[in-house]
């Protein structure tokens, strides 16, 4: 317990040099709209506000962030706002409730393929979303393109195409190699099925384990969660039977989800937001917010929570990411005309 409190100290330390030297203001407390419960966001908004002497106000919305934000208008409090994943990140932007970031700190930490073409959000960590197997699998590393190849066939479980993972997946496979391609891998992925898509991530971890089937589809974050205990010692025991396996597009990268913030377009504290979100991409910022759900920092030099580190490292695709939410809406024409439920 000594050791986290000096460690924290640490981390508090180097963050207050940070924004001491960034000239931040200690007089504003701002309100954070967050789809991530706040006991979750507590320790790095702990720890920004004792190296600013900024407070932030967590207001935790489990429904739509959107529609509160569209209701509330220009009366509404929201200064910075985080939520997970590609769709909700980017419904945001899409709906006018953001404004743009203007932060050349911000440019700088988080690479040009995980934030806005327009500035408007940035990712603040990254999900990878690759194939799973069985630990005792000669499998070393895998395309997703091959993932629909005839090896496969009547061994791969995932849980439903429609959910937003996958149709990010799939959205960034449209955006590589065409409409036609697509349909085609679509086609090669229900032919591979071990049964109908269901259940979570979590069900196709348990389910590799069982050997139910060969190969899965699911977020890094699932397997780290179960890893770690917080689903019981079953779940545990299953996750640590299953190993993640190096996935990328052929000539390509990982392609990975998202936690994503963004500054809400009527902020009534504007300044203090950014000085915030450049916070949460320092090496102590991105350290302690990825920890809390074992996710990759989107900053490359960012220490990662030991079980993140364990399974491996993954190169974000380069494919900018934006392009990526552009196709959502295709790919799920897409999924639906493939038929997974028939």
């Amino acid at each position: 317990m000594a050791a986290r409190h000096k460690a924290m100290a640490v981390v508090v330390a180097i963050a207050a040099a940070w924004l001491a030297a960034t000239g931040a203001s200690r007089a504003e407390e701002i309100t954070l709209y967050s789809t991530r419960e706040a006991a979750l966001v507590a320790p790095v908004v702990t720890a920004f506000t004792e190296a600013s002497g900024i407070k932030v106000n967590v207001v935790f919305v489990e429904d739509s962030l959107v529609k509160r934000l569209s209701s509330e208008g220009t009366a509404s409090p929201a200064d910075a706002l985080l939520t997970i994943g590609l769709n909700k990140t980017t419904q945001l932007s899409a709906r006018g409730l953001t404004q743009a970031l203007s932060s050349p700190r911000l440019e700088q930490a988080v690479p040009a393929n995980l934030r806005d073409g327009d500035a408007q959000w940035i990712a603040l960590a990254i999900r990878p979303r690759i194939a799973f197997v069985r630990m005792q699998s000669a499998l070393a590393s895998i395309d997703y393109e091959d993932l629909a190849g005839p090896q496969w066939k009547g061994k791969l479980c995932m849980r439903s195409p429609l959910h937003q993972n996958n149709v990010a997946l799939v959205a960034a496979y449209l955006a590589r190699h065409g409409e036609a391609a697509t349909q085609g891998w679509l086609a090669g992925l229900k032919a591979n099925l071990a049964h109908k898509p269901a259940g979570k991530d979590n069900d196709v971890i348990r389910e590799l384990a069982q050997g139910r089937c060969d190969i899965g589809i699911g977020n890094t974050v699932a397997l780290a969660q179960l890893r770690d205990g917080r689903e019981g010692a079953d779940w545990r025991a299953w996750a640590m039977d299953v190993k993640a396996v190096p996935t990328s597009f052929k000539g390509g990268g990982t392609h990975v989800n998202l936690t994503g913030a963004a500054i809400a377009k009527h902020a009534p504290h504007p300044a203090s937001a950014r000085q915030f979100l450049e916070f949460l991409v320092t090496p102590a910022g991105q350290r302690i917010f990825a920890a809390a759900e074992l996710e990759y920092p989107v900053l490359p030099a960012a220490e990662r929570a030991p079980i993140v580190a364990a399974m491996g490292s993954f190169t974000a695709d380069a494919l900018p990411i934006d392009q990526v939410a552009a196709q959502q809406q295709a790919a799920i024409a897409l999924i639906k005309k493939a038929g997974f439920d028939e």
